[in-house]
This record gives structure tokens, C-alpha cells and sequence, in this order.
């Protein structure tokens, strides 16, 4: 579609799409009179949270296929790889936030890239199980191709991490109870999972664990891989099967990679070093001999020391058979520590207590709507909360009157963020006040390119749960205060 040029093209692109109804146009209609460029229409569409930057991105730029899938809109992307991107979308009636994951369009022109990514959706939506996500709907439109599922409230577990460094002992057993539940369901469904990871882990933003990405479930052979990206997923799995002589899709696999989340999610560091070197993951010995669980973690219970090194175990033989016998004992774990998942999941926030009743957190944001939403949940959480609309005031304040702990919402204002932010950074190290600066998910590598973030001066992208922002703020405060 050749670019938008005029308040005309605009109105009849967005309507005609359905990205906006004619009662939301009709809201901004009047206000564009004075603004004389496609570029100021689209930024005041933003800022009545009517576009979101990925819309209008695309708008100016003529790439506005694709903006709307079916009963979808697009609103934000969450995640991207070489075989697919993963994106908040909407219903178009508003009703429901969804994940949508769409192929990349240089793979939809290959039938058997297509058929797998069909067989992905087809395979997983007919699974219900509170410990996996549910695919909800499959589709495609021309070259698009796309299916959707729940939207969880959260991150993945490699962005949990990120905040937590390390879980408590039951935490842990708590989630890979869950894991491993999930395992059992999809099992008993003829289906392994083949892709276990951390960020193919989900944790909601009421702790529960969810699996996702089933990608390569029940592939029976190499060549229904399809793509370099799914031979390059399948890679860690195969080196493994092939260097132990088990048979392929065994489900004793799936078990050793949990093991390794587990072992993670217990020390804050992985059995074996990270790499993206295909002939690193093709080396059975990366995956033997790991460091003891307890060396890094003495404090761990012999319990679960011994099921995290059942799992670990390289011989398939020697490892659990299946996930219903890692269940037991992760179930009679819990017995003896003599905790509710309730009691345990408390864990995640024992810093709360540290932090002080009255943390006055200054908020950097010029979306009203969310700035209520942000209001009410900090304040029920005992925050002491303010806004300011603009990061040099922000800046002004850190200087003269800081307060503890500052938040910078700036998916709506990127250029001007990054241009104070470092210098929010040096300030706010000398104070110890905690800042964190949420950037649109598609800014990340620009950001990163400008921003290092420090103890002091952290970056976060969205998707970002109010939950994740106050656990954040949390730690840092249990530390300094």
C-alpha cells in the first residue's frame, strides 16, 4: 500500500481497516484542523491512546498490511525470533487482549514452514490445563499467518530472573511442580514439548507457571523441522538423544532440560555456559558434569540437591522416566518444608517488609488514563506516589528534593527519556534512588544502544506488569534502605 499523505487517506485507511471506529475518529476529528502534517496527526492519535507506537510507526512508514489479522488488531510486539514474532493484539470490539503469533512473511511462501506452523497450533489447541497456554484461535489472511493465545500477565521466566536473581528452595519446587504438571498433561495428550527453556516459560502475574511454544511437539523426524530456526531449537534436544543413543521425541528429554531450569532457578546461573555456536550445542560433554547444585547453593535442602541432579543426569536411563515421578517427589518436597504453594509464592516478595510504608515514587508518564491505573495500584500497595509529565523535572527533582524511587513510563516518550536519562543515571547513583526507565518493546535495541543500565538506573520493556515494576522497586529498596 503506497504511504498515507493526507487527514483523508488517514481517516479512510484507519476506518476501512478497523483499526479505529468512526466514534473514535470522531472523537480527534476536530483537533486536527490545526496540525498540518501526517506525522502530528498520528502523535496526537497517540497521545489519546487511540494508536500505539507500533501503528503509527508502521503508518509513516507505508508498511500497514497486516495491522489488523482476523478479529485482531495489533497493538505492541512482545517477542521476536528468525521463524516468528509473538504480539499484544486486541479484539477489534475491545474485549480481550490476546498473544498473537504470527509467521514471518519470508517463510510463508514455503508450504512446509506453513504446515508446521499450522501443525504448532492445531497440536496445542486442544490443550486445557491451567499450566499451559491456551491457543485460542488459528488463521491467516493472504501471506499472514497467525494463531492467538491467552495473554499472560507477567513475563517469561528469563525476565522473572532477571529481577529475582535467585528463588527460595520452596519457590523453586513450587514452579518446577508446575513445569512439570504441565509436561505430564501434554504427555498424556501425545505430545512432548521439545523447545524447554526459560523463556518459554511463562509466570503470570499471579505466579503461575505456563508453557508455551510447543513448537516442535511431535515432529517425528528432522525434516518436519522445516527451518534453520527449528532445526536450530531442535539442536540442544537432538545433541543430547544422539549422544545417549535415546530415541528421538523421548520424553525422558523434555525432564533433563526442566532439570536444568530448575538448577537456574535455584542458583541464578545455568548447568552449563550459554552459546549460540552451533557446534558448542552439538558437544555431548556441555551437557555432562555440571557443578553440583548444592556447591552454589549449600543451603539447599538434600531433597531437592538430589532431584535437580536426577534430572540433570546425562544417561536417560538413570534419569526420572517420567514427569509423574518427578511430581512425587517434588509433592513430598513440599510436604516436608511443610508449605502451601500459597506460603511459598509469599516468597517472592519477603523485601516488601524492608521497603518503607511511605516509598514515594515519582512517575515520569503523559498518558492520564494509565496514570489513574498506576495511582490506584501503588497506592494500594502502600506507595506514596506523584506524577510529573516531564523527565527533566523528573531531573530537577532528583536534584533538589529526590524522592525514593522514580519511574519513567517512556513507551509514549522515547527521544526525550533517553536524552535525560543518563544523566538521571549519575544523580540517582550519589542519591541511591532507584530508577527504572519501561521502553517500548520494539526500542529495545536502540535503547540499549544509548542506555547501559546500572544498579541505580535500570531499563525495562514491555510487556512490563505493574506487578514486575513494584518488585523491581522492592528489591532495590530492600538493599539501600
Amino acid at each position: 500500500m503506497p504511504k498515507i499523505k493526507s487527514k483523508v487517506g488517514l481517516k479512510t485507511f484507519l476506518l476501512t481497516s478497523r483499526l479505529l471506529s468512526i466514534a473514535d475518529w470522531n472523537s480527534v476529528d476536530g483537533q486536527f484542523e490545526e496540525l498540518d502534517s501526517l506525522e502530528s496527526m498520528l502523535q496526537k492519535l497517540e497521545r489519546r491512546q487511540l494508536l500505539t507506537p507500533l501503528q503509527t510507526g508502521r503508518i509513516m512508514k507505508g508498511e500497514t498490511e497486516g495491522l489488523v489479522l482476523g478479529q485482531y488488531k495489533l497493538l505492541y510486539r512482545n517477542a521476536s525470533g528468525s521463524f516468528a514474532r509473538v504480539f499484544r493484539a486486541v479484539t477489534l470490539d475491545g474485549q480481550r487482549v490476546v498473544a498473537l503469533k504470527l509467521l514471518r512473511e519470508r517463510w510463508a511462501d514455503d508450504p512446509r514452514t506453513v504446515a508446521n506452523f499450522g501443525r504448532e497450533a492445531r497440536l496445542c489447541q486442544k490443550f486445557v490445563h491451567p499450566n499451559i497456554v491456551p491457543i485460542l484461535d488459528i488463521g491467516n489472511e493472504g501471506r499472514f499467518h497467525f494463531f492467538t493465545m491467552e495473554f499472560v500477565e507477567g513475563g517469561n521466566l528469563r525476565d522473572f530472573m532477571k529481577i529475582r536473581h535467585t528463588l527460595s528452595p520452596s519457590e523453586a519446587t513450587w514452579c518446577m511442580l508446575e513445569i512439570c504438571q504441565g509436561l505430564e498433561y501434554a504427555l498424556k495428550m501425545g505430545v512432548s514439548h521439545r523447545d524447554l527453556k526459560l523463556t518459554n516459560v511463562l509466570m503470570s502475574s499471579t505466579g503461575i507457571a505456563k508453557l508455551v511454544d510447543f513448537g516442535l511437539a511431535g515432529a517425528e523426524s528432522a525434516s518436519q523441522a522445516g527451518t534453520s530456526d527449528d532445526v536450530q531449537r531442535a539442536l540442544e534436544y537432538a545433541s543430547l538423544e544422539r549422544g545417549t543413543n535415546a530415541p528421538r521425541n523421548d520424553p525422558r528429554s523434555d525432564l533433563f532440560f526442566a532439570g536444568a531450569i530448575y538448577y537456574e532457578l535455584l542458583t541464578g546461573e545455568g548447568p552449563w555456559a550459554r552459546t549460540k555456536d552451533r557446534e558448542e550445542k552439538m558437544m555431548l560433554s556441555r551437557y555432562t558434569n555440571p557443578r553440583p547444585v548444592e556447591s552454589l547453593r549449600p543451603d539447599l535442602p538434600q531433597s531437592i540437591a538430589r532431584i535437580c541432579g536426577r534430572l540433570l543426569e546425562v544417561s536417560p536411563s538413570a534419569r526420572y522416566q517420567t514427569a509423574t515421578e518427578v511430581l512425587e517427589d517434588l509433592r513430598r518436597v513440599m510436604s516436608d518444608l511443610g508449605q502451601t504453594k500459597e506460603e511459598a509464592t509469599r516468597e517472592k516478595e519477603p523485601i516488601t517488609i524492608a521497603l518503607k510504608p511511605d516509598f514515594r515514587m515519582l512517575v515520569v508518564d503523559t498518558q492520564k488514563k494509565r496514570c489513574d491505573k498506576v495511582k490506584e495500584y501503588f497506592i494500594n500497595k502502600g506507595f506514596d506516589i506523584a506524577f510529573v509529565t516531564s523527565p527533566e523535572k523528573a531531573l530537577a527533582l532528583l536534584k533538589s528534593k529526590p524522592p525514593d524511587g522514580i519511574l519513567f513510563l517512556a513507551d509514549y516518550n522515547i527521544a526525550e527519556v533517553l536524552q535525560v536519562f543518563p544523566h538521571v543515571q549519575a544523580y540517582a547513583r550519589s542519591q541511591k534512588v532507584p530508577c527504572l526507565a519501561v521502553f517500548a518493546a520494539e526500542d529495545e535495541e536502540s535503547v540499549k544502544k544509548k542506555i547501559v543500565s546500572t544498579r541505580f538506573g535500570t531499563t525495562m520493556f514491555q510487556p512490563a506488569t505493574l506487578r514486575d515494576i513494584r518488585m523491581h522497586f522492592e528489591g532495590i529498596g530492600a538493599v539501600t534502605k
